[in-house]
């Protein structure tokens, strides 16, 4: 379901946002919407790394948060250069929570 939120933007976004349409020749409200989406998810990405690099969560509950395969979530952290902190208990912790997706 779609909702209608109001939202102010400055001017400089906003030419960015008409060129881009341009470019693509698509409505403005496509662009912000395909925007707002690539915004979300590299934001749960940042999240889900600054919990697993506080060991507040797992890498398997990092993944999660990120929206992307455990295995994508190391390649990540791969190309970040991030520490992977990853030991037996959290790989326990990990096949019990993939023990209760499978079911």
């Amino acid at each position: 379901m779609e909702s209608s939120v109001s939202v102010r933007i400055y001017k400089e976004e906003l030419k960015e946002i008409d060129v881009i349409s341009q470019y693509l020749k698509a409505t403005k409200s496509a662009i912000l919407r395909e925007v707002l989406g690539i915004g979300i998810k590299s934001k749960m990405l940042e999240i889900a790394l600054e919990k697993f690099q506080k060991n507040e969560v797992t890498a398997a509950k990092a993944a999660s948060i990120a929206g992307v395969s455990l295995s994508e979530f190391f390649e990540i952290l791969n190309r970040k250069g991030i520490n992977y902190h990853y030991g037996v208990d959290e790989l326990r912790e990990d096949f019990k929570r993939l023990a209760i997706y499978d079911k």
